[in-house]
């Protein structure tokens, strides 16, 4: 059986958080990130990639 992608959960999660936070998700992201934390980065995109590929989405493009 062939591995499909079911659902792009982190991709859905990222435009739940755009909407709550009016677009600022990930800049109040960094900003937390930066001011409890001392790190330059929030970690938003490498969260997203993990969750798609926990879902069998990768960024790909296959044609078949």
């Amino acid at each position: 059986m062939r591995n499909r992608c079911i659902w792009r959960f982190g991709t859905w999660l990222e435009g739940l958080i755009s909407v709550l936070t009016l677009g600022h998700g990930k800049q109040l992201a960094g900003w937390i990130a930066w001011t409890f934390f001392k790190r330059t980065d929030c970690g938003c995109d490498s969260r997203r990639d993990y969750l798609d590929n926990l879902f069998n989405c990768n960024n790909d493009i296959k044609l078949w």
